[in-house]
């Protein structure tokens, strides 16, 4: 088992330097509990008509930063520019560093630690009474801590998000609670040259009981895929990624994974030739619920 430094967060302030991550966000606040949140939002300037947009209320993507990456996301405009060209709206949640607590986001979540899944469905909520959102397409995407925090999502949050897609992220080896009563489709990526979430080993988190050792990426795919009891596994054709698919799954959701070659924990430009968050919004798009 590797054990990470006490530098754990300023290095994953570092990978989301390296990422694109160096756009800013303009943000709202939302109380919720008594405390005050920030995000930011997207929301198409002139949504666009024709068969490659589903008639009606718009998807919403959720996309959640990482360490140190406040303000910020990888990417944010090409997700603006999809924005616009799918009729998305795409919403920023900033996290809130609480006193003991392992991180900016909440991970092991139990019932007396929701602040964090609380101010995800308080901001859903918002952002739904703001704008015409559709609840069968909610969607999750994130990034390093983001891509942890997401897995809480899929834990506690199922009967909200139909899919979530992740980079550079892993959850913890015990969960203390996660129900998972809805399946949600999932799809992962991780570099395996990756020094600061590694590949193929579990590893420690430093002094936080609470949070415990980290599963390594196979072994997270392993969690999810027999969570949903998923019964076919192929792999098609790829040329920067080794790309696994788990399908025949409880709630006809999917599992899917992308081993990139030569990527570390920064987040690619394109896997496969396609734009990393072209890639993920073609595989959350695919989802809703019923």
């Amino acid at each position: 088992m590797k054990t990470m430094s006490m530098t754990l967060w300023p290095a994953l302030a570092l990978g989301c330097l390296a990422c694109g991550c160096n756009e800013q966000l303009a943000l709202s606040t939302l109380d919720v509990n008594g405390v005050t949140r920030e995000y930011g939002i997207v929301v198409p300037a002139n949504p666009p008509e024709g068969d490659h947009r589903q008639a009606g209320p718009m998807p919403l993507i959720v996309a959640v930063h990482g360490g140190g990456g406040r303000g910020s996301f990888p990417e944010m405009s090409l997700f603006e520019e999809l924005a616009d060209q799918e009729g998305i709206v795409v919403v920023y949640p900033q996290s809130n560093q609480r006193e003991g607590n392992e991180g900016e986001w909440q991970l092991n979540t139990q019932p007396d630690s929701r602040h964090d899944l609380d101010f995800i469905e308080a901001l859903v909520d918002r952002v739904s009474a703001d704008h015409a959102i559709d609840p069968k397409r909610i969607y999750a995407t994130g990034y390093s801590l983001g891509s942890m925090f997401v897995y809480e999502l899929a834990c506690h949050l199922g009967s909200r998000f139909a899919a979530v897609a992740s980079h550079a992220g892993t959850m913890p080896v015990v969960t203390h609670d996660c129900p998972a009563e809805t399946p949600v489709a999932l799809m992962h990526l991780h570099g395996v040259n990756d020094t600061i979430i590694p590949y193929a080993e579990s590893w420690d988190w430093k002094r936080w009981a609470s949070v415990g050792p980290m599963l390594a990426i196979p072994s997270l795919i392993d969690f999810w895929s027999d969570t949903y009891s998923c019964q076919e596994q192929r792999q098609p054709a790829s040329s920067s990624s080794q790309h696994t698919v788990h399908e025949a799954c409880d709630g006809d959701v999917r599992v899917e994974h992308h081993r990139l070659t030569g990527v570390g924990h920064e987040w690619p430009e394109t896997v496969n030739g396609t734009s990393t968050h072209r890639l993920i919004w073609n595989f959350l798009s695919e989802f809703s619920k019923n």
